[in-house]
């Protein structure tokens, strides 16, 4: 299958990219690079992918770039709510925007299948798991674009295109281009440069993914029997959740001793949500395989080695523990 990933170069990108390659599709990218590629310089060496250098508001690159596509996997976006806040234009014109005219220009390409890449943030604050009908109540710029973006995208006829929306849990771990905005990477960051951890809603629920199992459900979402994915919503997550106190002593239980935990509370972020992430295992036989203890341990020791010195969240900041 041929398959185009926008976004490729970015965290949750380069690693999709890498699986669909080991699987054995042919795989190609769009990507302005906003950030660097070098996160794909293996999966060149493959001989199965290219990248189009161009930006996903650039409907000409759009166009050509889905050309010949079996099918598109839509990554690209401002990624975050303290991204989106800090562009507020910018994420309106990436994220749902961008995500239509792909989707349009997909469409009219005759692209069988399109995965969209929507975030568990848009269930916002619930009491109890959210299930995939759980009510959405979108707390950030950045929820809401996904919100709606997913409207826009599944009002399409489902017999044109085979639309999924894929969301995604709060992501994690050791990929070839590292975010360190991310709860999990924050703290495994803060016990090895600082040795203090800030926790500042400690009883706040959050569900987790690995991002080698995020690029494992994307690829299962792609491979799966389109009657059994097509127009539908899918959560995609481990099958815990867990409350950010908790993830936050097993941080400074695997990167210790002497890692303090500052968990007092502070006014700002409203979000407390759970999901269940049974449908998408029934349609597709997908389940995570990462443990958050396995995901840790990994970027602790990448870290303790100082393979991430130069990452520009990390620099200057070696060394001040204790």
């Amino acid at each position: 299958m041929k398959v185009l990933v926008t976004g490729a170069a970015g965290y949750i990108g380069a690693a999709t990219v890498a699986r669909l390659l080991a699987v054995g599709h042919e795989v190609s990218g769009l990507d302005s690079l906003r950030f660097g590629g070098t996160a794909l310089l293996g999966s060149y060496l493959t001989g199965r992918f290219t990248l189009s250098n161009g930006d996903v508001r650039d409907r000409d690159a759009v166009a050509e770039a889905v050309a010949g596509a079996d099918a598109v996997v839509h990554l690209a976006g401002i990624v975050g709510d303290p991204a989106c806040a800090a562009e507020p234009a910018l994420a309106e014109e990436i994220n749902l925007d961008a995500a239509v005219t792909v989707h349009e220009l997909a469409r009219k390409a005759g692209v069988g299948r399109f995965v969209f890449a929507s975030t568990c943030s848009v269930y916002g604050h619930c009491d109890a798991p959210a299930t995939e009908n759980a009510p959405l109540n979108p707390l950030s710029l950045y929820a809401r674009t996904k919100v709606d973006a997913e409207a826009s995208l599944l009002g399409m006829p489902a017999e044109e295109m085979a639309t999924t929306v894929l969301r995604f849990a709060t992501v994690y771990g050791l990929a070839p281009r590292m975010r360190f905005d991310l709860v999990v990477n924050t703290f495994v960051a803060q016990a090895l440069t600082a040795g203090r951890i800030r926790v500042f809603t400690p009883h706040a629920w959050r569900p987790l993914i690995h991002v080698a199992d995020v690029a494992d459900a994307i690829t299962a979402a792609v491979q799966a029997p389109a009657a059994a994915v097509a127009g539908e919503v899918f959560n995609a997550g481990s099958p815990d959740n867990w409350q950010l106190a908790d993830i936050a002593k097993l941080v400074a239980s695997i990167c210790g001793p002497g890692v303090d935990i500052d968990a007092t509370p502070v006014a700002g972020d409203p979000r407390d949500y759970r999901i269940t992430t049974d449908k998408l295992a029934a349609a597709t036989g997908w389940t995570a395989s990462r443990t958050l203890a396995g995901g840790v341990g990994e970027l602790a020791g990448a870290l303790a080695a100082g393979v991430l010195d130069d990452h520009p969240a990390l620099v200057n900041r070696r060394g001040r523990r204790g």
